[in-house]
């Protein structure tokens, strides 16, 4: 038959691109319009933000100086067309016109950077940023700042309560408030540990069933795509964290699920196998014991063997018997009487 080796072990379920949702800017939560578990899509609204007062200052004042810088361009622009003109007739020298030139570029590259700084006073919102150079009262487009979603998933985490002040994520040090958690959940890893013994026998790309403790009966496939080469000692144990993949298409894996995990680490097909425990050692040979009638040497009931895979039960003979022959097995040992 087929002798199947495992690396057997329990680990987690966990996301694979869990998104830290934190916001452009600070501000008070005036609404939260998804809950943990929701899915959403891209571009899917999932709070509702009031700018703080300063923030819309700050935003104010940058709009106004993107129109001041707008307004000096085209006046140096002006400038330097009369200057062109005046030129080209024999008016004035080169000079003149190559400095009214030169006022020119650098009222646009004032004008560039004052939109820049607008962007980033914006938190990097191009679509807000868009909107605040079409509209003259900026502080409209502030009065409710929408959270949109970056990627597809469920909600795993709302860490925010509405009412609640949240930092930005641009400007502080610390990163900002981080409103929710999302990940799509449609395929996840699993994290367990090997120990030295068996990590060995692991590799990239090997296959795996999966049982989980909550959904009993299901069983499921995963595959090892990556193994820690820094190992872990605990109460004089050596172990190796192991990560596989796991498909979800029904949504039904959760994270922090107890996954079961038998990694299929060796196979040996249409081979010869016994017992473990019919291959015992004697002076340093495998040995098995055979009836009297069946071994060559008539003063002991033991043959010589070579083996080779084995795993917790069975043990694969690659020489010294062949199929149909009879093997005894040692008697279990008698429970004592009380």
């Amino acid at each position: 038959g087929d002798v199947i080796v495992r690396a057997t072990e329990t680990g987690f379920l966990v996301p694979i691109n869990a998104v830290e949702i934190k916001s452009e800017q600070a501000g008070e939560v005036q609404e939260l319009v998804v809950q943990a578990g929701d899915l959403v899509q891209v571009g899917d609204r999932l709070a509702l933000l009031r700018p703080e007062s300063n923030q819309v200052k700050r935003v104010v004042e940058a709009r106004a100086q993107v129109t001041q810088e707008q307004l000096n361009w085209e006046e140096a622009a002006r400038t330097h067309d009369r200057m062109a003109e005046l030129f080209a007739k024999g008016f004035i020298a080169r000079n003149e016109k190559e400095v009214a030139f030169k006022q020119e570029e650098n009222a646009r590259v004032r004008y560039e950077l004052a939109k820049q700084q607008l962007l980033l006073t914006l938190g990097g919102n191009k679509t807000l940023y868009e909107k605040s150079l079409k509209k003259n009262a900026v502080s409209e487009i502030l009065a409710q700042f929408v959270i949109l979603s970056p990627i597809a998933g469920t909600i795993i985490e709302v860490n925010v309560s509405e009412g609640e002040m949240v930092s930005s994520g641009m400007s502080t040090v610390t990163g900002g408030t981080t409103l929710m958690r999302i990940s799509d959940l449609s395929r996840m890893w699993i994290k367990t540990k090997i120990n030295e013994v068996s990590i060995g026998q692991v590799v990239e790309g090997q296959k795996a069933s999966i049982r989980l403790d909550a959904i009993p009966g299901q069983v499921y496939a995963g595959t090892v795509v990556k193994i820690s080469p820094k190992g872990e000692k605990v109460d004089n144990i050596v172990s190796y964290e192991v990560t596989l993949t796991i498909e979800n298409p029904d949504q039904r894996l959760m994270p922090s699920m107890t996954a079961n995990i038998d990694i299929i680490t060796q196979v040996a097909k249409d081979v010869l196998y016994l017992p473990q425990n019919a291959v015992t050692r004697l002076h340093g040979n495998d040995v098995v014991q055979v009836p009297a009638a069946l071994s060559s040497d008539k003063e002991s009931p033991f043959k010589t063997v070579e083996v080779g895979l084995k795993n917790e039960t069975v043990v694969v003979i690659t020489r010294g018997l062949k199929e149909g022959e009879e093997v005894i097995l040692p008697k279990p040992p008698e429970k004592k009487r009380e």
